[in-house]
């Protein structure tokens, strides 16, 4: 006889520990546990968000920079926000999840250290868990593994690096998108994080439909670099990653899906941080009341204009970045914080759609209604 769980979480990133914590902060359940196969603290990366200021204190043990600007450039302007309502953080993964386990370790909940190769419901309606090293057994089943990103399709993909330099680098806040790149193979930018006078990460990130080789993100860093006159005394770490800009269609229906598997990634700009932790304190809070269903976090209208933006976008390259930069240049630091956040008003909705360029997104609306 295998053991079996009120409620089984596969995956232990962003979401699936997120809403452990939530589940075990409201008492939702005595019998919970999460299956996850990686150690936290081989999970470093940098998750970005923009915070209201009241809510840093939530990820505070992991926070390793917190900015009030940010700037956006292009070869014709660059714009600078700031804000005293937002700030923008990077939250050490690894420190967060490590955080999340301890805690979790701690009550009844279980961590297991497996992999979930095959789900299936049984005649009772639960579902049963066939892992590598064990089968389990749940009532309600939310899955948090990244979804695969189909070939084809479009995709954010980046190779970003930390760096010691040897001197002051002069750059005094985070560099959200420097397009003065090569745009040779796709939307290409470069986002930076001052995370010291000498400490520094830069980022060489592409949303096209196929990946490039390592090699080509590191030239593309290193020229950037150059450019800036910067003087590396060596490297800190590496980080790789990718992540769909295309609607992820979950189908099975016997389990519930949470993260980006279950639609909480901002589509235009790649965003999830705040979508999944949102999504996941709502859902701890449904579960609490015996609801166990989830919920989209990103409203079909937001889905609509992202899709209909990176369709511009890729349709129109030499608009690309321009797009971006208008966006930027007439919203208020607050406004673009609350629109990348998806909580803007509408008046910020109406200030962005109008100043969008007319022909190709009618263009773009016209083959939609075709279709």
């Amino acid at each position: 006889m295998y053991k079996s769980f009120d409620i089984a979480i596969i995956g232990g990133g962003n979401a699936g520990l997120t809403l452990a914590k939530n589940l075990l902060h409201l008492r939702a359940s005595e019998n919970i546990a999460v299956i996850e196969p990686i150690q936290p603290r081989k999970k470093r990366a940098n998750w970005c968000s923009w915070h209201h200021k009241e809510n840093l204190a939530n990820y505070q043990d992991a926070v390793r920079g917190i900015w009030d600007s940010w700037t956006l450039i292009n070869d014709k302007k660059s714009i600078k926000h700031k804000s005293s309502d937002y700030k923008y953080a990077c939250i050490d993964s690894a420190l967060y999840l490590s955080s999340i386990e301890e805690k979790l370790k701690a009550s009844n909940i279980k961590i297991i250290r497996d992999s979930v190769e095959k789900i299936r419901i049984k005649k009772n309606n639960k579902r049963e868990l066939q892992c590598i090293n064990n089968t389990y057994e749940a009532s309600h089943v939310y899955d948090s593994r990244p979804p695969e990103i189909a070939d084809g399709s479009l995709r954010q993909h980046f190779l970003g690096i930390e760096f010691e330099l040897h001197d002051n680098q002069n750059i005094e806040v985070p560099i959200l998108m420097d397009f003065r790149v090569n745009q040779s193979d796709g939307l290409h930018f470069i986002y930076a994080l001052p995370f010291s006078d000498n400490r520094l990460f830069i980022e060489s990130t592409v949303i096209s439909k196929k990946f490039n080789e390592n090699n080509w993100y590191r030239r593309q860093i290193n020229q950037w670099i150059k450019h800036r006159n910067l003087k590396v005394n060596k490297v800190i770490s590496e980080e790789t990653g990718a992540i769909s800009q295309e609607r992820y269609k979950h189908k099975n229906k016997s389990i519930e899906a949470i993260g980006a598997r279950g639609g909480a990634i901002r589509l235009s700009s790649g965003y999830a941080f705040h979508n999944i932790q949102e999504q996941v304190r709502i859902l701890a809070k449904s579960i609490k009341s015996k609801n166990y269903s989830t919920s989209n976090i990103i409203s079909n209208r937001i889905y609509f204009m992202d899709t209909l933006f990176n369709k511009v976008m890729i349709n129109n390259p030499k608009l690309s970045s321009d797009l971006f930069l208008s966006t930027a240049s007439h919203l208020t630091g607050k406004e673009f914080a609350e629109f990348m956040l998806n909580q803007a008003d509408t008046l910020t909705w109406f200030k962005v759609i109008m100043n969008m360029p007319k022909i190709p997104f009618m263009k773009e609306i016209t083959k939609q209604i075709i279709q």
